[in-house]
């Protein structure tokens, strides 16, 4: 961002005395935008307007002015106040510049070289007189510059890292003196037969370390070579070992916060039960330990007798309402027997009344036979039939009758469990 250049002319050296007729009153400096009064005097016209404002009256005849009362100097004057040289406003930095007034402020935003600018670069933007920039441009660490190994453009604070990781830079082995690029010299490390390796056992206890074209040799004698696989193996298994250790102090870690937790529980209900049964549960902490665990031992001894008790109790009154329930179901079991037996009896009675229909049809059906044979016994056998039918009905009603009556001494038996 580049300074203010807008020039202040009243604080100009100028080269040559000045002719006072040029010169305002009021700021005692060369007009600036001369203007003249009704009263015939030249001021500048900032300073005019000004002083009118502060007394509306003429600074020199002390006559009223106001400011309609003042209008633009003749050209002239302006003319030769602009025409006066002065130095440049950048004199004192430097810069030997002389130059009529009029052309100063252009001199000073094209021309002064000693006036501030920014670098050109957009990262840099550093603010530097103009003498200096083309100077600064070739030194600027935001300058763009190419690697003369692998041609990338760099900036130039970024060139000097670059050179260590350049990937095009030739690298000699310090093992075997020999010469590539960078970008080959990992892969050669790890292939190159004088480099400096040690033991592939050396996890197991190998001390050996020599160069790498070294190591075929010292492995046919090396004594771990031979039990390898047993040591992987038993690598493998404190590995496993090591992992459920890890997993048990997890686990105990896990048991120690839920302790503390439950602890912690139990010191909450402790203080709960001791508000709701004072004297059974001692907080206080004068009260020795000892004390505190003897009396919520005896506490819990005595919840334990009344559970005991209740438990008894329970279990007796279940026993009896078992009794009870099995009573009453050998009850409803022989109730049902009896009723089964007086349900078989009426299907046999039944039975039996059927059988004797049967039969008295039979014997009607013989008595119209005999009838058709003889006219004069027809009727005398009818009425007979009809008797031995009704007797035989009424014969197996009073049967019915006795066998269900209770109070009498019929077939009925009671069936026990």
């Amino acid at each position: 961002m580049t300074e203010d250049l807008q020039v202040d002319l009243r604080t100009l050296r100028f080269v040559d005395a000045i002719n006072d007729n040029l010169v305002c009153c009021i700021c005692q400096n060369p007009f600036i935008d001369p203007v003249i009064s009704r009263c015939g005097h030249t001021f500048c016209q900032h300073c005019i307007l000004q002083a009118i404002e502060a007394s509306p009256m003429c600074p020199i005849d002390r006559a009223s002015l106001g400011r309609d009362d003042v209008e633009p100097a003749a050209k002239i004057i302006s003319n030769m106040v602009n025409e006066l040289l002065v130095y440049c406003p950048r004199h004192e930095q430097g810069c030997p510049h002389v130059g009529q007034r009029q052309f100063i402020e252009s001199h000073l935003k094209n021309d002064c070289e000693y006036t501030v600018a920014p670098c050109e670069l957009e990262e840099c933007k550093e603010l530097l007189l103009k003498k200096d920039l083309q100077s600064h441009a070739e030194t600027c660490k935001y300058r763009m510059l190419e690697c003369n190994m692998c041609k990338k453009k760099l900036r130039a604070f970024e060139l000097e890292d670059h050179y260590s990781l350049c990937p095009s830079e030739i690298i000699t082995c310090q093992y075997c003196d020999t010469s590539r690029p960078r970008s080959e010299h990992v892969s050669h490390i790890n292939a190159c037969p004088q480099f400096k390796v040690k033991c592939t056992h050396e996890e197991f206890g190998c001390a050996w370390t020599d160069q790498r074209q070294a190591l075929a040799a010292h492995l046919s004698a090396c004594p771990y070579e031979s039990i390898k696989h047993y040591l992987h193996k038993q690598q493998q298994s404190e590995k496993a070992l090591l992992n459920e250790l890890q997993q048990v102090h997890r686990e105990n870690e896990s048991l120690k916060r839920q302790q503390s937790e439950s602890r912690q529980h139990m010191e909450s209900l402790t203080q709960q039960l001791d508000l709701m049964f004072p004297g059974h549960f001692m907080t206080d902490p004068d009260i020795p330990e000892e004390a505190r665990n003897e009396s919520v031992l005896s506490e819990n001894q005595r919840m334990n007798n009344e559970l005991e008790t209740l438990s008894a109790n329970i279990a007796s009154l279940e026993l009896k309402q078992n009794m009870a329930l099995m009573t009453e179901t050998f009850r409803l079991q022989e109730e049902l027997q009896s009723l089964r037996a007086i349900c078989h009896g009426l299907r046999m009675q039944m039975h039996y009344i059927m059988m004797d229909r049967k039969t008295a049809a039979s014997s009607n059906a013989s008595a119209s036979g005999a009838a058709a044979g003889g006219a004069g016994g027809g009727s005398g056998s009818g009425s007979s039939a009809r008797s031995a039918s009704e007797s035989n009905a009424t014969n197996a009603m009073n049967r019915m009758r006795t066998w269900l009556d209770p109070s009498g001494s019929g077939p009925r038996q009671e069936t026990k469990l």
